[in-house]
Order: structure tokens, then C-alpha cells, then sequence
């Protein structure tokens, strides 16, 4: 599903005006970025949380070359569902 398709169900599910629901949405992202990007973590009950990891240095060989090159530590964003959501997922079959 892309942004503009998430929008429209939001309008759809919640009766608000368009315009509304797209401040709701960049309101939350722009506030859950500034949060992780402090070093804090999100969580939104029932759905799961977001955090802040620490990728350790690592070496890696470039495939062409094969020349080893030393990767350094990064900080990326993790998503871990929460039970309800995996729960959803349990309840799928796929054939």
C-alpha cells in the first residue's frame, strides 16, 4: 500500500477531511523521527514499538573488486511488532 492509497482509507475509515488526516500523518512521522533520532524509542500499543540499534563495525568484501573494506557503527531504526499484530499474521493462511 503507498502513502497516498493509506490516506484515502484513513479518510474513508475516520470521516475526517483529507487535508486533516494528511497533517495527522506527517505530524506523527515527523514526531516519531525527532524521537528516534534522540535515541528514544516509539511505542504504540498493540501495534509494536520502534527503536534505536547500534550496528557494530563490520568488514565486508566488495564483490567485484574483492577488496575487504571496514564498515563503520551506524545507529538504524528496528521495528518489533507488537502481540496483536502477530496475532494477525497467525491468523492468515497462505496457500
Amino acid at each position: 500500500m503507498k502513502h497516498k492509497d493509506l490516506l484515502n482509507a484513513m479518510v474513508k475509515d475516520s470521516g475526517l477531511a483529507p487535508d486533516q488526516v494528511q497533517k495527522m500523518t506527517d505530524d506523527l512521522v515527523l514526531s516519531m523521527s525527532d524521537i528516534l533520532s534522540k535515541g528514544d524509542s516509539v511505542s504504540i500499543q498493540g501495534f509494536g514499538s520502534f527503536e534505536v540499534k547500534k550496528k557494530e563495525e563490520r568488514l565486508s568484501v566488495h564483490p567485484q573488486t574483492k577488496m575487504r573494506v571496514m564498515i563503520p557503527p551506524k545507529l538504524v531504526p528496528v521495528f518489533r511488532p507488537g502481540a496483536n499484530l502477530k496475532a494477525k499474521f497467525k491468523e492468515r493462511q497462505y496457500e
